[in-house]
């Protein structure tokens, strides 16, 4: 697990992700990541690349079912 440090930035909060984060989820400047809320009270981090890639694996198998 990695633990990031709250930072204040300018007039809200901030963190900085660390290289090995960055690679893994194929950040570059100005792309956008979600923070989703899982049960238990935890939280998930995916870019908004990889999130509509897997709405769309989804939805083809969804598709794919309905075709059987």
């Amino acid at each position: 697990m990695t633990e990031l440090k709250i930072k204040n930035i300018g007039k809200g909060l901030g963190l900085e992700l660390p290289q090995d984060v960055v690679e893994g989820l194929h950040l570059g400047v100005g792309d956008s990541i979600c923070i989703e809320k899982l049960s238990q009270g935890s939280y998930r981090l995916v870019s908004k690349r990889d999130e509509s890639a897997e709405q769309m694996a989804l939805i083809e198998g969804y598709m794919h079912e309905e075709d059987a």
